[in-house]
């Protein structure tokens, strides 16, 4: 598959319900890495990869431009339940998040 372009990076969080801290806390990149992916911004494609492939594990499948479409996706997790976005049962705090509300 090509790589995904970074708007539909973002737009795959979203589906998911995710807020980048989410993302942060549940896969370990940081959040300056995700945003970075989602601007387009020069990223190592192993970051892009990575990301992506999280993506996938959490529910999303991509689906490349063919026929005159351009990029779209869908979400596994909706099929049962449209209210479901994802499968993750507990967010941790993300790490900077709860270092912030330490320091203050």
């Amino acid at each position: 598959m090509p790589r995904v372009p970074a708007v539909i990076m973002k737009a795959a969080r979203e589906f998911l319900g995710l807020s980048q801290e989410d993302v942060e806390a549940v896969f370990g990149m940081s959040r300056k890495t995700i945003q970075r992916v989602e601007k387009g911004v020069d990223v190592s494609e192993h970051y892009v990869a990575a990301l992506q492939r999280f993506y996938e594990d959490q529910g999303i499948t991509f689906v490349s431009p063919a026929d005159g479409n351009g990029w779209g996706m869908f979400n596994a997790n909706t099929s049962d339940n449209m209210q479901s976005l994802n499968k993750l049962e507990n967010i941790p705090v993300a790490k900077r998040k709860r270092d912030r509300r330490t320091k203050l």
